[in-house]
């Protein structure tokens, strides 16, 4: 598959480069409904034969996008973690969440930098939540998002779960 042809399927599915699968999932389904035939949208702007020519092409550059993803996860993991490809362990009794949230990151191989980029949190926000300097963190409706986006970013199995552990934690410092 050349480059250009992956470029114009990240450009129709509107997703950036270093989507996630599950961004890519995401756009796919949003492209899907937006040409769909309920979609009031499209309905009544193009024929029923160019709406499913368009649907077809969302569907081939969707499968593309998501072989090359996973094709990038499968040389990614083998670079990174060669002979431990398994997701870090949940916290450890008397492990903070926070210093769980960076174990996670530093597995992944991850720096604040990149967490920042794909969840456009600042860096300095992230690395308050590694290090749960409290006095620092943003309100807690703020933090909630973020903490539940950092948790997404980092694949963890149930980043609800880990987002009001953190919040229950910072409930705990401010009484």
């Amino acid at each position: 598959m050349s480059r250009n042809t992956l470029d114009k399927d990240f450009k129709l599915l509107d997703l950036e480069e270093d989507a996630s699968a599950q961004e890519a999932r995401r756009a796919y389904h949003k492209k899907k409904a937006l040409y769909s035939e309920s979609s009031l949208a499209t309905y009544s702007l193009m024929p029923e034969e160019e709406r499913d020519e368009v649907l077809d092409k969302i569907e081939r550059a969707y499968m593309r996008i998501s072989m090359e993803i996973e094709s990038q996860s499968t040389a990614r993991s083998g670079l990174l973690f060669p002979d431990d490809t398994s997701p870090p362990a949940p916290p450890k009794p008397g492990e903070s969440i926070g210093a769980y949230l960076k174990r996670c990151r530093e597995h992944l191989g991850l720096t604040l930098r990149d967490i920042a980029t794909k969840t456009r949190i600042r860096t300095t926000y992230i690395e308050h939540i590694e290090n749960e300097r409290i006095s620092d963190l943003p309100a807690p409706v703020y933090l909630r998002g973020f903490v539940l986006e950092f948790a997404r970013v980092l694949d963890l199995p149930d980043p609800e779960s880990v987002t009001a552990a953190y919040l229950k934690l910072i409930d705990k410092e401010e009484e």
